[in-house]
């Protein structure tokens, strides 16, 4: 079930025994604050990681789904404890809370404080209300076969559309195909702190075209502008930018892209699960 693209590159899957004896520790990200059209829509909770979807909280659905991943072993749960003790269904499904930063890189900075700066440790969203232990499993198992500091999930569409063409979402034409990020990704504890202001100038450059162009450089852009940029490109850039090693870990699992940006998101996935 583990995409193809670390494989073409070199990397070799070991053994689902071998994969399933290495656990790790995730960091589930649920801070922020509620964003505006929640509110607008009369909708009330700490940040949208609470909002329920068919009856029952993201944070919880995405909480059983690490707990029951074979690849799992800690559950650090991001999010303010005074809001958490408001899931009773999720006691029991992360073994330590942390009281989130000012924003998202803080958060993140938070998660990972105190583990050893070399262990490598699976980050996820909390808005991915479909996402599952064989999911997780099939990230984390690609994962372990690819040596990296940083490794960022992302999915492709065709893949994705065959499961949920309903599912809007802001589509990378690079030279391989056409890819959207997913929630999931992998990060050496200590490569956080040394990545971070390379991480804050990403987040405040990702609207404007000229930033990202001082970031990334114009020719890069121009070739995704051109859908001639490949995926070997932008990790090579990142590798540049960061000092780390960087790499794109395409997994086939689209339940990993599903994510709930707006109240549109919300009442799609609905529709998803009622189907089902």
């Amino acid at each position: 079930m583990v995409c193809d693209y670390a494989l073409a590159n070199g990397a070799r899957l070991p053994a689902w025994t071998a994969v399933a004896d290495h656990k790790f520790t995730a960091v589930a990200l649920a801070g922020g604050t509620l964003e505006p059209d929640f509110r607008a829509a009369g909708y009330l909770a700490p940040n949208k990681a609470y909002l329920h979807v068919a009856g029952e909280p993201m944070l919880t659905r995405v909480l059983r789904a690490l707990r029951s991943a074979h690849s799992i072993g800690r559950i650090r749960c991001v999010t303010p404890a005074a809001a958490i003790v408001t899931l009773p269904d999720a006691l029991g499904l992360y073994d330590e809370v942390i009281e989130p930063g000012m924003g998202l890189i803080d958060s993140l900075l938070t998660g990972l404080a105190g583990l050893d700066p070399n262990e490598r440790v699976l980050l996820a969203a909390t808005d991915m209300p479909l996402v599952t232990a064989s999911a997780i499993d099939a990230f984390a198992a690609l994962a372990s076969a690819t040596p990296c500091d940083i490794g960022y999930g992302f999915v492709e569409r065709t893949a994705h559309e065959r499961e949920y063409p309903e599912v809007r979402h802001t589509w990378v034409r690079l030279q391989q195909g056409v890819f959207c990020g997913g929630g999931v990704s992998v990060m050496r504890a200590g490569a956080a702190r040394q990545v971070q202001d390379v991480l804050r100038r990403l987040t405040a450059a990702r609207k404007s075209p000229l930033k990202l162009a001082a970031l990334f450089s114009y020719g890069l852009l121009f070739k995704a502008a051109m859908g001639w940029l490949r995926i070997e490109q932008v990790e090579r850039r990142a590798d540049q930018i960061s000092g780390l090693t960087c790499r794109g870990l395409l997994c086939d699992r689209p339940e990993l892209a599903v994510n709930v940006d707006r109240l549109d998101d919300l009442r799609t996935v609905e529709h998803i699960i009622a189907r089902r």
